[in-house]
Parts: C-alpha cells; sequence; structure tokens
C-alpha cells in the first residue's frame, strides 16, 4: 500500500515536472518569438527612415556626383532654420533640399579634365572651382531630375539686399549631419577676449578640414516628413581641441593646421592648397601652370597607348 502510493506521489511529480518544464519551453518560445517581431519590425522601421523620398534624392545625385570629387547629403529647411539665427531659407519646412561638398578628388582630378574639355574663358574673372562646379551641378540635375523644378544656390551667391549669404552652407552641412560646425559660442571657457570677432568653421569625420561645400540643391516639389533629424558627429569633441581649432582657423586660416585637427586620409595636394590660398584676382596664372601639366601628362600617356 505504501509502496503504491510512493509511486503515485513519483508519477504526480514527475508529471508536475514534465508540465512546469513545457511551461518554461512554450514561456521561451513565445518569448523569442517577441524578440524576433519586435527585430525585424524595428528593421523594417529604420529601413523605411533611412529611405525616406529625401535619402533617395540625395543617394542618387550622390552616385552621380561621387566620381567627379562631389558628396552629397539631404537636410530640410526646418532643420536648417532651427539652427541658423540670421540666414533663413525661405521654403516650405518639409522640403527636399541636397548640401553638395568638394573634396581632395574634384580640384586634382575633376578640374583639369574638366577646363581640358570645357575651354571656359577664364579672362572673364570667374573663378575655374566655381565654373567646375556650376557645370556638374546643372548636369547632375538635368541628367537625374529633368522635370523636377530645382533651385541651385552656390557658396559664392549672396542676398541683394542684406550682401549676405543666401544660404549659410556650414550650418546647411551641419544640419544635413555632413560636418560638425564649430562655433565660438559652444567654447566653455574662451581663451580669447570678448571683444574679438570670431568665425565658426566644420570639422568632417570624413575629411577633417579638407573639403568644400559649393552649392544647395532645393526639390521645391517634392516634400519628405518621414525623414528624422540627426545630429553630425562631433570629431573634434573636447573643448580643449574645439579651442586650438578656432584659434587656429581664426588666426591664420591659410595654415593648414586647422584642417589637421582630426586624422584625415584624403588631403589637399599642396598645389590645391596653394591655389586656394591665393587671391582669386591671381590665380589664372596657376590655372594656366595646371592646364598645361595636365595637357602634358595626357600627351605622355597617349603616346603610351600607341
Amino acid at each position: 500500500m505504501r509502496k503504491q502510493w510512493y509511486q503515485r506521489r513519483v508519477r504526480a511529480n514527475n508529471l508536475r515536472s514534465v508540465t512546469m518544464f513545457s511551461g518554461w519551453i512554450y514561456l521561451a518560445i513565445v518569448v523569442h518569438v517577441v524578440i524576433a517581431i519586435i527585430f525585424i519590425t524595428s528593421l523594417l522601421y529604420y529601413h523605411y527612415k533611412a529611405n525616406t523620398v529625401a535619402v533617395q534624392v540625395a543617394t542618387k545625385v550622390d552616385k552621380f556626383l561621387k566620381e567627379y570629387g562631389y558628396d552629397a547629403a539631404p537636410f530640410l529647411p526646418e532643420w536648417y532654420n532651427n539652427l541658423s539665427t540670421i540666414v533663413k531659407m525661405e521654403y516650405p519646412p518639409k522640403t527636399v533640399c541636397v548640401i553638395v561638398l568638394s573634396n581632395a578628388d574634384m580640384f586634382d582630378k575633376t578640374l583639369p579634365k574638366y577646363l581640358q574639355e570645357n575651354d571656359p574663358n577664364l579672362e572673364k574673372g570667374s573663378d575655374c572651382v566655381d565654373l567646375c562646379t556650376k557645370h556638374f551641378m546643372t548636369k547632375a540635375v538635368k541628367e537625374l531630375y529633368p522635370e523636377e523644378e530645382v533651385d541651385i544656390i552656390y557658396d559664392w551667391e549672396l542676398q541683394v539686399s542684406t550682401k549676405l549669404p543666401k544660404v549659410n552652407m556650414s550650418t546647411a552641412g551641419h544640419a544635413a549631419g555632413l560636418a560638425h560646425y564649430n562655433r565660438p559660442g559652444e567654447i566653455q571657457q574662451p581663451t580669447w577676449d570678448k571683444s574679438r570677432k570670431m568665425f565658426g568653421c566644420s570639422i568632417s569625420p570624413k575629411y577633417g578640414g579638407w573639403f568644400g561645400y559649393r552649392a544647395v540643391l532645393v526639390f521645391k516639389n517634392i516634400q519628405d516628413d518621414a525623414i528624422e533629424y540627426l545630429s553630425p558627429h562631433d570629431a573634434v569633441g573636447t573643448q580643449e581641441l574645439k579651442t586650438e581649432l578656432l584659434e587656429k582657423f581664426n588666426g591664420d586660416w591659410k595654415d593648414p593646421a586647422w584642417r589637421s585637427i582630426v586624422y584625415c586620409e584624403k588631403q589637399y595636394s599642396a598645389e590645391q592648397l596653394d591655389y586656394f590660398n591665393t587671391l582669386p584676382s591671381e590665380r589664372l596664372p596657376k590655372i594656366r601652370d595646371i592646364m598645361s601639366r595636365y595637357l602634358t601628362n595626357s600627351d605622355k600617356e597617349a603616346k603610351k597607348d600607341i
């Protein structure tokens, strides 16, 4: 009798254990399924957020311009206007905008070839970098979005009434996440006199200070309500480095030390740096030297192929 009771007790305990074990397995399966659903939903959500209309437009422009030494990224006028206190963009807040910067390759590789193929009249005083930029921005818009109404705003353009830039390119680049715009107001304990006029400068995590903003493309009839603002990576980071950066930039901007405040593999060539450090009115002889050397090298390459 006692043996039978013991056996029943053992079977009951075993059944209870199996039931509990099955319950835990079921719970684990449910938890894993929920986690998988959350993970997949998150992926879909972030893919949607990362593939908005503005991102698609900017990616298309970026791919087109990449081989010419340009990079492009999207932003919205409302992001820009939230950052800019003086120069505002008079467009609907959700209008798709794309800012374009040039890296070292634009000058060293694209510019000589552009000058040879297009033969612009440089005697008129136009800057060859501006002419090159205008050519490729127009080309991109015509070939990629021929049916769209696009305003192209260049970095050299000023408002007629105020003589201020039409767009503050550094602010636009910050809004697009391309480069953090380091401003004097960020410095908690400035080392310079309060009466001294200090200017901010942009540092890219990819290019350091070895780049230049060239244009903003405004797609007037394209809106994006889904894209979310992301702050640019602050490559400089510390107060000490920011202070050093602004001191160097405002002390002598021609000295490239401020451009190398963070590590960057792709820097301007000595010839390119010399060109940008030369007054626009004195650049023509340098361009002629660059063109002469480019044509000489092209002739040498052509003879190799014969």
